[in-house]
């Protein structure tokens, strides 16, 4: 072994626990277009296009965590454990970058060869380590940044679009009514905790359509009378999410007042009861379009949307952890099914996933989860900029 690889061995051994990596770490991120991003638990210690040939010479360790294929697109991230409580990230967007921790967090010194993704043409990033004093769990609970966010994208025309992610239900209504009056509408809309505050992130387009109406922040009972009023007068709902807060259950809504095949939706279900659900509409001929997963009181809830019309051959999953959902993300993509719905939410300590995957042609598309809110907007700028348009987006607050 020449010097050089001696010198690397060593280096990287240094920044390891006593255990190897084959235990205790994982690269991130799926070929072609990778967009690695670590959990919580888990530091950042470097990021990767391609596994060099030399570090699987110098360290085969290294290559015990399955690096996987090349990336053509983006970087993976070798994620190692963390102690609890002390799990860091890197904070600041690039290329404008003004990095800094927030609740609950402090600087930290980063590892050696750790990166912090697209590099920065004004400012800095940070290197934030959750604080492991006993009250940081409350400040993390309002930390922004710490948001897991999902999202879908696809290479596709048509109008203007405009995305909008963190906002508060004040901001969200400001944005909704400055983008109304230039001409957009609203073609989803998410809510999350932030704090034990709704948070909301949504897709306007610049386009005319037929009359809608809108709602968000709606209690389980609001939604109910929302959904007879306007279905009575003739309305579809075409897009429906929950999410909680405060300890009781919300939804947002979007009706449109369109012709379109017989609709049904269902609200508040248990895991159990939504798959009864599922499985009495399909046996009626009606499909999934729109399924919203939440935890309220320990237990995880769905309300969904379905409509009797044909299509291609689908496949829908809920109830998924990260890792079930991305077993199943590699399993359908691999066989030519496309993303088309998408919901993430916090239940218990770890995240859930929904997800709908439909067997049709269609354009490039790209789909990304776990990503911390600088990540995201990393990747929103990076997607743009390539000529993606955002299609669905989800995010859960790692601490909520």
């Amino acid at each position: 072994m020449n010097a050089l690889l001696v010198g690397l061995f060593f280096l990287l051994s240094s920044m390891l626990p006593a255990t190897s990596w084959a235990q205790n770490c994982r690269w991130d991120g799926t070929a072609p277009f990778c967009d690695g991003a670590c959990h919580g638990g888990e530091t950042e210690v470097t990021r990767q296009s391609d596994l060099p040939p030399h570090w699987k010479d110098a360290y085969p360790y290294v290559q015990n965590t399955n690096f996987g294929a090349s990336c053509t697109f983006g970087s993976k991230a070798l994620c190692c454990a963390a102690v609890a409580g002390s799990e860091c990230r890197w904070d600041g967007t690039a290329p404008f970058c003004g990095g800094s921790c927030g609740p609950g967090e402090v600087k930290g010194t980063p590892p050696p060869g750790s990166s912090s993704g697209q590099g920065c043409a004004t400012g800095h990033k940070a290197y934030c380590c959750r604080s492991r004093t006993g009250s940081s769990r409350a400040a993390l609970q309002t930390n922004r940044a710490l948001v897991s966010y999902a999202a879908l994208w696809d290479k596709s025309g048509g109008p203007r679009g405009e995305a909008r992610h963190g906002l508060s239900s004040q901001q969200y209504q400001q944005t909704f009514d400055a983008l109304l009056k230039q001409g957009y509408r609203p073609v989803l809309v998410r809510g999350y905790s932030i704090g034990n505050q709704p948070a909301y992130a949504a897709i306007f387009e610049q386009r005319q359509g037929p009359a809608f109406v809108a709602r968000h922040d709606l209690s389980a009972a609001d939604f109910q009378r929302e959904f007879d009023r306007w279905t009575r007068e003739g309305y579809r709902l075409v897009d429906a999410a929950g999410y909680t807060y405060g300890g009781s259950d919300h939804y947002t809504a979007i009706f449109e007042k369109s012709a379109g095949p017989a609709f049904r939706m269902v609200r508040g279900l248990s895991s159990a009861e939504y798959q009864q659900a599922f499985d009495r509409a399909l046996a009626e001929g009606l499909r999934p379009v729109r399924v919203s997963g939440y935890a309220l009181g320990g237990q995880d809830r769905y309300t969904a949307i379905f409509e009797r019309r044909p299509g291609t051959a689908f496949v829908a999953r809920h109830n998924m952890t990260p890792a079930q959902y991305q077993q199943e993300f590699n399993k359908w993509a691999g066989q030519g099914y496309r993303l088309v719905d998408l919901s993430g939410w916090k239940s218990g300590d770890t995240g859930k996933y929904a997800a709908i995957w439909e067997k049709s042609g269609g354009p490039a598309w790209q789909a990304r989860h776990g990503m911390l809110d600088d990540r995201y907007q990393e990747a929103f700028n990076e997607m743009a900029k390539a000529g993606y348009r955002l299609r669905e987006v989800t995010g859960f607050h790692l601490y909520e």
